[in-house]
């Protein structure tokens, strides 16, 4: 709403409600009165805006606070003489509503400077609320947009860290001179596809998700082979209605590769289940790790680090996280309500 807006409904509101009194109270009919009463609105303008544009620029922003009093009681003084001017005015014009408080005498004058510090104190407070509620929007729109400039920045770091790990194994693919390079080359291709071109969005469906998941875990069967036992248990993903915010699983899947088959000698194996439940998702992945060693990234690691930021700015205290480890085994249990 543009200020102008306020500025108008206050002062309607300030002389409606004069009129209601001398409506209600002193039960006055005569329009010519109204219109008089319109006349004394202007005066009590001029001093409110008098007061925020000029004495606070001129006394309180300077903290000069004697004279910021002197020229408030200066302008008091003189809004008060103009009132009573107007009041006699009319009073000398035949209406009998101003008769009672059109002498310039010490009790009218005194009438006369209260009212005027009342309209400057409501003005003032309903100038601070206002301003405070527009401060108060400002900071939600500053936090909105740092929160999505920081989901984006946290997301971007996702494609360089799959990536780097990716073309790693690619590596020693091909230092192999292995037949299966040429099938993750292909994987890979579709995979960046989908990171580059489809998780752009703020959500995605959930069977997309979990399609560019089997895509992820084919990558990783070929480079394991025979090691690698997997089972990806799938409920209630039904027909994509389900959305999730994109990327939000890779980083457990890949970390359960990462720390887990890769440190490990022999054969291995992942359990990993999707159950879409009453609203909500429960993703439970099971990786065995290396005796003695945790089964999330070290300090240095972005991955899981990177991902439980994002699910605090996306879902604040509406999710649950349990990352433990034991002995020989890491286990991730997550639940996250569905858009």
């Amino acid at each position: 709403m543009r200020p102008w807006v306020y500025h108008a409904l206050f002062w309607a509101a300030y002389y409606i409600f004069a009129a209601l009194i001398s409506l209600s109270v002193h039960q006055i009919y005569d329009p010519h009165y109204y219109l008089q009463l319109l006349t004394l609105v202007p005066p009590d303008m001029a001093l409110v805006y008098a007061n925020f544009y000029l004495l606070t620029r001129l006394g309180l922003a300077r903290k000069k606070w004697v004279l910021y009093i002197i020229s408030v009681v200066a302008c008091l003084i003189l809004i008060s003489a103009l009132n009573t001017f107007l009041h006699r005015l009319y009073a000398r014009a035949g209406s009998p509503y101003f008769v009672h408080a059109s002498e310039f005498d010490g009790p009218t004058f005194a009438a006369r400077m209260l009212n005027g510090i009342y309209l400057l104190g409501l003005a003032t407070a309903v100038k601070f609320l206002r301003d405070w509620l527009v401060q108060r929007q400002q900071l939600q729109e500053i936090e909105k947009q740092q929160v999505a400039t920081e989901l984006a920045f946290l997301k971007s770091q996702v494609n360089p860290h799959f990536f780097f790990n990716t073309l790693n194994n690619l590596y020693s693919l091909t230092l192999q001179k292995s037949d299966l390079a040429p099938e993750v080359v292909l994987k890979l291709s579709g995979l960046m596809s989908y990171m580059l071109y489809d998780s752009g969005a703020a959500l995605v469906r959930l069977d997309q998700e979990v399609n560019m998941l089997e895509s992820y875990i084919a990558l990783e069967k070929l480079r394991f082979g025979s090691r690698l036992a997997l089972q990806f248990e799938k409920t209630g993903i039904g027909n994509g209605s389900a959305q999730i915010p994109p990327l939000i699983l890779l980083a457990f899947v890949e970390n359960s590769f990462k720390h887990g088959m890769s440190r490990i000698t022999g054969d291995g194996r992942i359990n990993i289940s999707l159950l879409v439940k009453a609203g909500e998702l429960l993703f439970h992945i099971d990786n065995p790790i290396c005796p003695g060693h945790k089964g999330r990234e070290d300090k240095n690691g972005i991955g899981l680090r990177n991902v439980v930021r994002r699910l605090d700015l996306l879902y604040g205290a509406r999710y649950h996280l349990d990352l433990a480890d034991t002995i020989d085994h890491f286990h991730v249990i997550l639940k996250i309500p569905l858009a």
